[in-house]
C-alpha cells in the first residue's frame, strides 16, 4: 500500500522502498514530499527513522505525526556524522540544490556502505544525478524504470576527490542580477538569481493600488516573500511595520538579511505556511503566490494563500496579488473577498 496520497510518484517509489530498509533511516523531504502521510510513514516500527525539510509545513506535519524532523536550509551540521545506513532523497527541482544535498550524503552522512536511494524522472535529470553520485560514491549501478519515473540505490564505497558543484549553495550572496547588487539571495530560493517578472509587475502598479486606500496603510505583509523583494520595494513608502513570512527556510535567511540591509521601519520575518502561523492583522498584503509545488503545478497553492489573507487583513485592509493569467486565481478569490478587481493587466 503507498504511503502517498495525491502523489509525487517519485516520492512513492522512496516511500515503497522503506519497508526493505534497516537501521538508522534519513529522510531528505523538500517540497516534492508536500502531500505525504507522515502519520504512515511514523508508524514504521522496523527502523529508526528521521526527517530534515526546508520547508516548515513538511517539518510541522512530521513532527505532528511522531517523526523526528529538523527544519532547516538543509543544514546537516546537527545531524551525527556517518550516522545513517540509508538516505531516502527526491532529487530537487533545482540542480544546485540537488547537487548539494548528494555531497553532504556522502560526504557526512552515510556510514561506509551506507545506501543512497534516489529517485526522480528522466525529465528531472535522474540518470545524470546517478551518473554523478556513483562516482562521487565509488560505484556502479543502474536506476529501475516504473513507469516515467526511476529509483536507484547507490553505495558508499570510496569518495571522489571532487565534489559535485553545489554552486556554494549554504552561502547568501549579493547578485548584480538583482537590482544591480542591491539584493542578496541564494540557491534554494525560487527564482533566487533573477527579479521575477511577476513581481515587478505588481511594484509597478503599487503606487497607483495605494492611492485607493482612504488612508496610507501602515502594516505591510508581504506572503510568501522569498528573499523579500516586495516588501523591501514596497517600503519606498511610508510604512511603520514591515513583515515577511514564507515556508521555505532558504527564503528566510535571504529575506532576513535584505531587511536587514535595506529596512529601517519594524520588521520581522515569519516562517508559515502560506501565513497560517502567523496570528495578526495587516491593512495591506502583497502577494505572488506560487503555483508549482515541486514539478508539478498545484492551483491549490493560490487557494491557500486567499484563504489566509482573508483572515489576515485587517476589516479595510486590501490584498494585492499578481499571478500567471492561466491561473484562476481572480474566481476562486470573490469566494473569499468582497469585491474584487483587476489592477492591471500585461497579457501574461
Amino acid at each position: 500500500m503507498s504511503l502517498y496520497r495525491e502523489c509525487d510518484r517519485s516520492v512513492d517509489l522512496l516511500l515503497q522502498a522503506l519497508p526493505n530498509c534497516q537501521g538508522r533511516v534519513l529522510i531528505v523531504a523538500d517540497e516534492n514530499w508536500s502531500n505525504t502521510d507522515w502519520t504512515e510513514v511514523g508508524r514504521t516500527l522496523h527502523c529508526s527513522i528521521e526527517a530534515i525539510s526546508n520547508r516548515i509545513d513538511i517539518a510541522t506535519n512530521a513532527l505532528n505525526a511522531s517523526v523526528s524532523c529538523h527544519f532547516n536550509d538543509f543544514d546537516f551540521s546537527a545531524l551525527a556524522a556517518a550516522n545513517y545506513d540509508t538516505v531516502l532523497y527526491r532529487v530537487s527541482k533545482e540542480r544546485a540544490t540537488s547537487h548539494y544535498i548528494i555531497n553532504q550524503i556522502a560526504l557526512g552522512l552515510l556510514k561506509p556502505r551506507g545506501t543512497l536511494i534516489i529517485s526522480g524522472a528522466k525529465s528531472d535529470g535522474l540518470k545524470s544525478y546517478l551518473k554523478q553520485s556513483c562516482r562521487l560514491f565509488g560505484d556502479v549501478t543502474h536506476a529501475v524504470k516504473h513507469g516515467a519515473c526511476y529509483r536507484a540505490s547507490i553505495t558508499l564505497n570510496s569518495l571522489a576527490d571532487q565534489p559535485l558543484e553545489d554552486k556554494n549553495y549554504p552561502a547568501t550572496r549579493l547578485l548584480q542580477s538583482l537590482a544591480q547588487g542591491r539584493y542578496c539571495s541564494k540557491p534554494g530560493i525560487f527564482g533566487w538569481d533573477k527579479i521575477d517578472r511577476g513581481s515587478a509587475f505588481l511594484i509597478d502598479h503599487l503606487s497607483i493600488f495605494l492611492t485607493t486606500f482612504a488612508q496610507p496603510p501602515k502594516s505591510l505583509l508581504d506572503l510568501g516573500c522569498g528573499y523579500g523583494y516586495l516588501a523591501c520595494e514596497a517600503s519606498k513608502h511610508i510604512f511603520s511595520e514591515i513583515v515577511g513570512s514564507d515556508n521555505n527556510a532558504a527564503a528566510l535567511i535571504a529575506c532576513k538579511e535584505n531587511f536587514s540591509r535595506m529596512l529601517t521601519v519594524k520588521n520581522c520575518v515569519i516562517a508559515a505556511d502560506a501565513g497560517a502561523q502567523i496570528d495578526q492583522h495587516f491593512e495591506l498584503v502583497l502577494c505572488n503566490p506560487p503555483f508549482h509545488a515541486g514539478f508539478v503545478i498545484d492551483n491549490r497553492l493560490g487557494i491557500k494563500f486567499l484563504h489566509n489573507t482573508q483572515r489576515l487583513l485587517s476589516a479595510s485592509g486590501r490584498a494585492l496579488f499578481v499571478v500567471n493569467r492561466f491561473v484562476a486565481l481572480e474566481k476562486h478569490a470573490n469566494d473569499y473577498f468582497k469585491r474584487v478587481e483587476v489592477v492591471a493587466d500585461n497579457g501574461a
